[in-house]
């Protein structure tokens, strides 16, 4: 029987059939040009995505200044609620080597809190044109704790020494720049504070002659005197925070004066009695005034340099006037008491 003649087209797909069902090594070509080009078209049709999953993503907080304005603050520890966050993207194939968590800025955002107490809030996110969207985010929320946000004014700033003065040297009262201060913060903080503190050690500063100008950190303190310490505690002064304070004072150098060797007694007292004893307080005086002032001080002006004991028969004390060296000297003490103690001798009548 004769076979039918085969046209070309027919005999040209039977010769494919047989190199494709028969020859190994063109079966793997096919399916690797045929991978090729699904590859190709996959990569640049970005309707079609792959999930991408960051983990432990850095999450933005925003709406702190508006939350305050509107009277809350969150007590809890964001940073430590917001750890360990994951989230997945829907990134489009082209880009999905490219795309990074920041772009979608998972955030949490503390304007929407409308009240105190418990609240919760929901991770919010950013879809991109170019990396997609976010498709889900674990945890979904947080819940944090709020409190009323509250300000109070004209809190007092007082200065204390820690230590003693290096020998020799005077420092006057500092004053303080700003003397009162704002706080604001959590209500249950702020309506214990009672008062903002520095603390200025001897030890740190420069010890010259003349008016000292630095800084100190500022301190809050209860009404039991105990430091408060909180990160949610805001000290501000017209708007500007602060975290110190600029204090003032005066140095000056200081020579010390015993008393005791300046003052003596004239006349005698009444017959009968004997002087037991003298008390002289202070012992001694300190200056503190400019070197040229001191160098040229070789005893200190007394309105006194004698008491008078004619005639006395009691204990009696006298007050001297110590005067200053100069308009800007300071004095240890402005007076001097001496205390001068008399008893019957045991020869008068009185005293048989």
């Amino acid at each position: 029987m004769n076979q039918e003649k085969k046209t070309f087209p027919e005999k040209l797909l039977s010769v494919l059939r047989h190199a494709v069902l028969h020859n190994g090594w063109f079966k793997l070509l096919a399916l690797l040009i045929s991978v090729l080009l699904w590859a190709g078209l996959i990569s640049q049709d970005e309707t079609l995505t792959r999930d991408k999953t960051f983990s432990d993503i850095s999450v933005t907080v925003s709406g702190t200044d508006t939350m305050k304005r509107n009277g809350y603050i969150v007590t809890s520890d964001l940073a430590k609620e917001l750890t360990g966050v994951t989230a997945v993207a829907a990134v489009p194939q082209k880009q999905y080597d490219n795309a990074q968590a920041s772009a979608y800025n998972v955030r949490v955002d503390l304007s929407r809190i409308t009240g105190v107490g418990s609240q919760e809030l929901r991770l919010l996110s950013s879809s991109s044109s170019v990396y997609g969207r976010i498709t889900g985010i674990t945890p979904a929320s947080v819940t944090v704790d709020v409190e009323d946000y509250v300000t109070r004014y004209r809190i007092p700033v007082s200065v204390s020494v820690n230590g003693d003065l290096p020998a020799g040297w005077y420092m006057s009262t500092p004053s303080v720049d700003p003397p009162l201060v704002v706080v604001s913060g959590p209500r249950t903080l702020v309506n214990g504070i009672s008062r903002a503190r520095v603390f200025i050690n001897p030890n740190e500063l420069d010890w010259e002659e003349g008016t000292a100008v630095f800084s100190a950190a500022l301190a809050l303190y209860n009404r039991s005197g105990d430091p408060v310490t909180d990160s949610l505690l805001e000290v501000s002064y017209d708007g500007v925070s602060l975290d110190s304070v600029v204090l003032e004072t005066t140095m000056l150098p200081t020579a010390t004066y015993d008393v005791t060797e300046m003052i003596g007694t004239i006349n005698e007292v009444a017959e009968g009695y004997a002087v037991e004893d003298i008390h002289v307080s202070p012992e001694h005086i300190t200056v503190a005034a400019r070197s040229e002032v001191l160098n040229q001080m070789t005893d200190l002006a007394l309105s006194e340099h004698y008491v008078d004991l004619k005639g006395l028969t009691e204990t009696t004390s006298f007050q001297i006037k110590v005067s200053k060296p100069s308009e800007d000297a300071v004095l240890s003490n402005e007076t001097i008491t001496v205390t001068v103690e008399v008893e019957p001798d045991g020869t008068n009548s009185e005293g048989n």
